[in-house]
């Protein structure tokens, strides 16, 4: 075989194989995509297949909506307010002094080690927990409504009536 023909076949090879690896990272994506689409449907990241306990949390029979937030996080500040609104029997999770949280209707409890537990994660998160203090659904809100978008999709809070 002549170098020339060696050197296109071995570029076809390659091309071939840069195609390959298009189609596979585009596959890739597109699946990524129907994935995020399905998040936002309903309401936020489910925490499916995630193991986290939080003890200090579980209350009465039945599950307890929690926020964890900081004081100082504009998102936090949003997503405690709209929790409030939906759903002011909820529990607000912070690491700071409950005096941070003045006017909030909700339920303040500072408690560092359910905090540290979550600090993987950047606030605010919500979540629901049941009576044993297992995390059984997480959102992380991000923009107005996310909160209300999430306590549906979890049956927490009637859907508002359009009136």
């Amino acid at each position: 075989m002549s170098p020339w023909l060696a050197v296109v076949v071995l570029t076809w090879v390659a091309l071939f194989v840069l195609y390959l690896g298009l189609a596979a990272t585009l596959h890739r994506v597109n699946r990524l995509g129907v994935e995020l689409a399905a998040i936002r449907a309903d309401g936020g990241a489910r925490a499916s297949g995630v193991r986290l306990a939080l003890p200090a949390l579980a209350t009465d029979p039945g599950r307890t909506v929690v926020l964890a937030a900081d004081s100082t996080c504009s998102a936090c500040q949003g997503a405690a307010a709209e929790l409030g609104e939906r759903a002011p029997s909820s529990l607000l999770l912070t690491y700071e002094p409950p005096e941070e949280w003045h006017g909030t209707p909700l339920t303040v409890r500072q408690d560092p080690e359910s905090w540290q537990r979550l600090a993987h994660l950047s606030p605010p998160v919500l979540m629901t927990v049941d009576a044993t203090g297992q995390v059984v659904e997480l959102a992380l809100p991000t923009q107005p409504g996310d909160v209300t978008a999430a306590l549906t999709a979890w049956g927490m809070v009637p859907e508002r009536s359009a009136t």
